[in-house]
């Protein structure tokens, strides 16, 4: 009976399973570069003394370039590099890269986006499968940090109220015209749990053209509708700290479910609901079909996929967060460890039943052929 080691926030949860349960979702073509390429694309990033990084988010693989960066700059150039970010993400940077004194890149300055107009500024995003916007990095994160108004516009373009991961519509075409003619440059990389696939250094649109095309080329093609899934952290971005990022894991794989399909999310949550939209529906200033005339508020759309899917698949977790709140508000299914889940799925769909299982979202990039 092969034990599969499931991240559950600061430590691992174990699955035991018979191999005659277990479906495996890998992806073969998700290669790591070694540290000598890896290096050697650092290297052949143009750096100055009046260069300065800004990360727009926590990832590994986001700190990871930023240390390496640091170091080539300091080592063969002998410049020391400024560093910026967004307060939400300032505090977990500066425990991270202590070495450094990372400035503050101001959501509320008048002179906030500056930077963008500026071609010694390198943002730097990990890329991925966005259920809202269909791709994420750079130009998504712009808009939903610093650009409250357009964030709203991309809000309501939406042509429905389902998740699109991999898909590029009215949303991410307002994304990418607000970052178009941005002077910056931007650095965007794709990671999986074990370490970086690849990354990309241009202006910001030609490098997240570039890091789409690839996540396309690493997708899992026809995935078979599924009877069940379970779905493990994605330990890069840190997602089991709250639930509106480890929701992000299940938007993004859930339509490889048939209908009535369970889908369990392992998931800690040690730090909350994550943003203000499920925080106010959670605590009952706002109702659950308010998305529809709202204006947007961070995390909403979660709220809204939440509606429209609980009734199509039995969605349950596994996470700290009270039970009232996940039972009653969100109609998630509670499960108290991960063989009571196992136990349940396979009372369901027959002893012979094989559960499918994500042990790392990052390379579940589900694509339809048509």
């Amino acid at each position: 009976m092969p034990e599969l080691w499931l991240n559950y926030g600061s430590t691992d949860v174990i699955l035991d399973l018979k191999v005659e349960n277990l479906s495996l979702i890998e992806n073969s073509q998700f290669d790591i570069l070694s540290n000598e390429i890896l290096d050697q694309q650092i290297e052949s990033i143009p750096i100055a003394e009046n260069t300065t990084l800004v990360p727009l988010d926590t990832s590994n693989s986001t700190v990871q370039i930023i240390s390496k960066l640091v170091s080539s700059a300091a080592g063969s150039k002998d410049v020391k590099l400024s560093i910026e970010s967004s307060a939400r993400s300032r505090k977990i940077l500066s425990n991270k890269i202590q070495s450094q004194n990372i400035g503050l890149f101001e959501k509320n300055n008048g002179n906030s986006l500056n930077h963008t107009k500026e071609k010694n500024t390198i943002f730097i995003s990990k890329a991925n499968v966005d259920p809202f916007f269909g791709y994420g990095g750079t130009p998504t994160n712009l808009l939903r940090e610093f650009e409250q108004e357009k964030m709203n516009e991309a809000f309501h373009s939406r042509q429905d109220d389902l998740p699109h991961p991999g898909e590029k519509g009215p949303p991410y075409e307002i994304a990418e015209k607000f970052s178009k003619n941005m002077e910056a440059k931007a650095i965007e990389i794709i990671s999986n749990n074990y370490g970086i696939n690849n990354l990309f250094y241009g202006d910001i649109i030609q490098s997240h053209q570039s890091a789409i095309e690839n996540l396309n080329q690493l997708s899992i093609r026809n995935p078979q509708e599924l009877k069940s899934l379970i779905i493990g952290t994605n330990i890069d971005t840190h997602s089991s700290l709250t639930l509106s990022t480890t929701l992000d894991q299940l938007w993004n794989s859930i339509h490889v479910l048939k209908k009535n399909g369970i889908v369990v999310l392992i998931s800690e949550n040690a730090k909350g609901f994550g943003s203000r939209g499920i925080e106010k529906f959670a605590y009952g200033e706002l109702k659950l079909e308010d998305y529809k005339e709202s204006i947007y508020i961070d995390g909403m759309e979660h709220n809204m996929f939440i509606h429209e899917l609980k009734e199509k698949y039995n969605m349950a977790i596994l996470s700290s967060l009270p039970k009232y709140y996940l039972k009653d508000i969100f109609g998630f299914k509670i499960f108290s460890n991960i063989q009571e889940a196992v136990e349940n799925i396979l009372d369901i769909n027959g002893k012979s039943h094989r559960i499918s299982i994500i042990q790392d979202p990052n390379v579940a990039i589900f694509k339809n052929d048509d």
